[in-house]
């Protein structure tokens, strides 16, 4: 058996998958007898979203090493059937299909077909950072959703003391900053004022999704350089790497 699995962590799962399908059209699986890694790339590889469960997240855990692509809005359907409490056990007993099985006040299987893609090579991308941010998910997410009713790019300044987000079009602009004596900012690691810019569209949505199953985001970044984001959660470890506009 490629891999058998129950999950406990439902919300969690149901977080990820659904921020990659604002990103990609397919969610690749890297198995091995340490967890499950999900990973989804935009087509022009602008956004990558990298979310690790280890093998003690899961309820029950056994895998042997190998790779597989999946439709990622069959996935979130097939996810979103179930209700909170619900058990989700994931199999494969071929390279064919994977099984999902849920089991609660409904007793529900599906079976997706796998996809044969080779995304999972896209290394990781190495940043450098020179400034981080710390601050509550939910706090963030309503500053990119607030940025994005007048802008389709977010930009980033970091002070010592506090965060400036703007955003401008030929409607106007807006200009949201944080301070250090928020608490809702935990952290900000910079030497020098810093400013970067970034799609709204691949980071409010994925800010907004992930946020829903997580407390903390860090931001890493550079001027003008890709940007890292790691979400804090309890059974996984996300990471999202964005790549900065650039001006033309």
């Amino acid at each position: 058996m490629f891999l058998n699995a129950k999950i406990k962590n439902v919300d969690e799962w149901k977080a990820v998958v659904n921020a990659i399908g604002d990103i990609s059209e397919d969610v690749m699986f890297i198995c091995n007898d340490d967890g499950v890694t999900i990973r989804g790339v935009d087509s022009v590889h602008i956004a990558l979203l990298d979310a690790t469960f280890p093998k003690s997240s899961f309820e029950s855990f056994e895998a042997q090493t190998s790779f597989f692509g999946i439709n990622v809005n069959e996935l979130k359907r097939v996810l979103n059937t179930s209700n909170p409490g619900d058990k989700i056990q994931f199999q494969i007993n071929n390279q064919a299909s994977l099984r999902v099985s849920i089991t609660g006040s409904l007793n529900m299987e599906y079976n997706i077909r796998l996809i044969e893609r080779t995304e999972v090579n896209v290394p990781i991308p190495k940043i450098d950072c020179t400034t981080k941010i710390s601050i509550d998910s939910g706090t963030l997410s309503r500053i990119m959703s607030n940025l994005s009713h007048i802008s389709e790019y977010v930009s980033i300044e970091c002070f010592t003391n506090k965060v400036e987000f703007y955003g401008n079009s030929d409607s106007g602009d807006a200009k949201i900053s944080i301070e250090d004596t928020n608490p809702d900012l935990y952290e900000i690691n910079t030497l020098q004022t810093i400013t970067s810019t970034y799609s709204l569209e691949y980071m409010a949505k994925i800010i907004r999704d992930i946020g829903r199953a997580s407390s903390k985001v860090s931001m890493q970044y550079a001027s003008q350089n890709p940007m890292h984001m790691h979400f804090e959660m309890p059974s996984a470890k996300v990471e999202y790497y964005l790549a900065p506009r650039v001006e033309v």
